[in-house]
């Protein structure tokens, strides 16, 4: 008999800790599409060479990292600004609640994946907002 509580004891237990060790909870899916079209409004911004659109999706604590707009558009297109820009290729997603990482690829027409990005959302006042942008280093990079 005290042995089967102790057995029941030790069940209760070990569920309490499975149920406690979930309330880490799964971000939403519904960050899925925001993200997305934070990134696509980033592109065209990119793509049009738009300051101000590429503006309204930074967060203003991308000024920590020291970046910009304009380092953004320096940072795709080249210091000598000669490199046809066609699209963040092959974006892969990788989010929490919080913050959001997309691994992707700066593409000309030739979708060569030879300059790989990686951009840091933060989800601020309900919205994504770019917060940072860096050269992916473990992949390979021509650059």
């Amino acid at each position: 008999m005290i042995r089967t509580m102790r057995k029941a004891m030790a069940l209760v237990l070990m569920a309490v800790a499975i149920i406690s060790c979930g309330e880490e909870k799964t971000p939403s899916r519904d960050h899925i599409p925001l993200i997305k079209e934070r990134l696509a409004r980033l592109q065209e911004g990119v793509k049009n060479k738009s300051a101000a659109s590429i503006d309204s999706v930074l967060s203003v604590n991308i000024l920590k990292n020291q970046q910009s707009s304009d380092s953004l558009l320096k940072f795709v297109y080249g210091a000598d600004g000669l490199f046809i820009f066609e699209s963040f290729g092959q974006p892969v997603i990788i989010y929490t609640d919080k913050v959001a990482k997309v691994e992707a690829y700066i593409m000309d027409s030739t979708h060569q994946t030879e300059r790989p990005v990686i951009f840091t959302f933060t989800f601020d006042d309900d919205q994504w907002l770019l917060s940072k942008f860096e050269r992916e280093t473990t992949k390979p990079d021509s650059l």
